[in-house]
């Protein structure tokens, strides 16, 4: 077959809308939807290539893309709240060749504010020491990606705030010192390990606190200003935490005076105390919002005295969350209650120095109000019960823990209510130690409260707690 070979014919470009007119507050946002299409006379479009340039010369950068349509978010300088964007396409053949007149389209746009608003924890305690987590959650009518970074103050937002990363949808604030009333305070963006480079002013220890946040977008429009709740925070002034965990308040109050009392008697009266599972209006007030948060607060402690009627809350939270106060040292004393609907086959046990609660098939173990519970290391005082105790946990050792006390202990059956002499396992309270071989962890499955039959309970707290732990 003879004849002249046709040049290549070059496409043609179009945009589904060849014209936008808009004006004042009815611009577009910066978020835009583009779409468009070409055709060829002699072949066929493998693609496409854009450009935002204002005008289009030999050197303007294309961006080559195979889809008929996309998203932009149009970033608008700083300082401006308009501007007019124009939109080229151009199709390109088979062949590789472009379109020579591509398709444009002016974009009139807008830039909306940003907006931000805080986000409840699980907990969002209303009395904290100075170590407080927050989150919130920003948005942009232009597109989250045309948000810039958040901006945030304690308590005045006439002062220059702080900057944080758009990154961040948490912070956790920790007092650089206790030695003044408003401490700067470090800033760890969601659950960084690493502080921010720079502090933060304006927390005011043993005071009623806010917190100021507002977003801010690329073109440097902001938020207005919101505030977190209200949060107490308080000043730590001793190395000694103790944590009253009671779910009752009635047995809450007597407890934390049984404590109170009886460490001033033995020479402990400086210490913080933390109301752990204190709830008003079925929501807890001095827990912290997450385990990372609780386990910073604990840290700032050396010791930790913690009582509780719940096993399994106390256990389990304590597993979640000392790891770091036992890594720099700290010691604990707990001593809880174990019901009888406590689970044998949870982990909550792993870190103390128990190996496995002492259980058998229908029976329960008693301590008579007169029972003896007998110290099995010199320097504890023999102790005697001054209540029944219908359900008691004696427990098995792991290798290394060492007993302090044995009770005396009646077994019953439960499905007859027969009484009989128990002479299993019988130790209630039992210490560990760390690697450097000193004790920093006694465990008791009977409450100390309950232990005062002999009026002996300053004794024992002089042992355990000056002695032994070193408070």
């Amino acid at each position: 077959m003879k004849g002249n070979l046709k040049n290549n014919l070059t496409p043609e470009t179009h945009t589904v809308v060849d014209t936008i007119i808009r004006i004042g507050a009815d611009r577009m946002n910066a978020q835009v939807e583009l779409k468009w299409w070409g055709d060829d006379a002699d072949g066929f479009i493998k693609g496409y290539e854009f450009s935002f340039d204002s005008v289009i010369t030999s050197s303007t950068h294309w961006v080559f893309t195979s889809n008929q349509d996309s998203t932009f978010i149009l970033t608008i300088p700083p300082g401006k709240d308009t501007i007019d964007f124009t939109f080229w396409v151009r199709a390109i053949d088979n062949l590789g060749s472009p379109d020579p007149t591509p398709a444009h389209l002016g974009l009139p746009i807008k830039n909306s504010p940003p907006s931000v608003q805080f986000i409840s924890a699980t907990n969002n305690p209303v009395i904290s020491f100075p170590v407080v987590r927050f989150y919130w959650k920003g948005t942009d009518p232009d597109g989250d990606e045309n948000l810039s970074r958040y901006e945030i103050c304690w308590n005045d937002t006439a002062q220059t705030p702080y900057s944080i990363d758009v990154i961040a949808s948490s912070a956790t604030f920790i007092a650089s010192t206790f030695s003044t009333t408003s401490p700067s305070s470090n800033v760890y963006l969601n659950n960084d390990l690493t502080a921010q480079p720079f502090l933060m002013s304006g927390m005011i220890l043993n005071d009623t606190n806010l917190l100021y946040i507002r977003a801010v977008d690329k073109a440097e429009a902001k938020s207005a200003f919101i505030s977190s709740y209200k949060i107490f925070i308080k000043k730590p002034h001793s190395s000694n935490l103790v944590v009253e965990a009671y779910t009752s308040p009635a047995q809450s109050a007597s407890a934390l005076t049984f404590y109170s009392q009886n460490l001033t008697a033995s020479g402990v009266a400086d210490f913080d105390t933390l109301n752990l599972f204190q709830q008003q209006g079925g929501v807890y007030t001095q827990l912290a919002p997450d385990n990372i948060t609780q386990s910073r607060i604990f840290s700032l402690f050396n010791h930790i005295v913690w009582f509780s009627n719940d096993a399994s809350k106390s256990l389990s939270l304590g597993q979640r969350t000392l790891d770091n106060f036992f890594n720099a040292n700290g010691k604990l004393f707990m001593a809880v209650y174990v019901s009888s609907t406590f689970d044998e086959q949870s982990t909550f046990l792993d870190f103390t120095p128990v190996q496995s609660l002492v259980a058998y098939s229908d029976t329960a173990l008693i301590l008579q109000d007169t029972s003896s519970v007998f110290s099995q290391q010199s320097g504890y005082p023999d102790l005697k019960s001054s209540v029944i105790i219908s359900n008691v946990k004696p427990f098995n050792l792991i290798t290394g823990s060492t007993p302090i006390y044995n009770a005396n202990l009646i077994g019953k059956k439960i499905s007859t209510n027969f009484l009989f002499p128990w002479s299993g396992a019988s130790t209630v309270m039992a210490s560990k130690t760390n690697q450097s071989g000193q004790i920093n962890f006694i465990f008791s499955s009977l409450e100390l409260q309950k232990l005062n039959g002999l009026s002996n309970a300053a004794q024992l707290f002089q042992k355990l707690f000056v002695t032994e732990l070193g408070m």
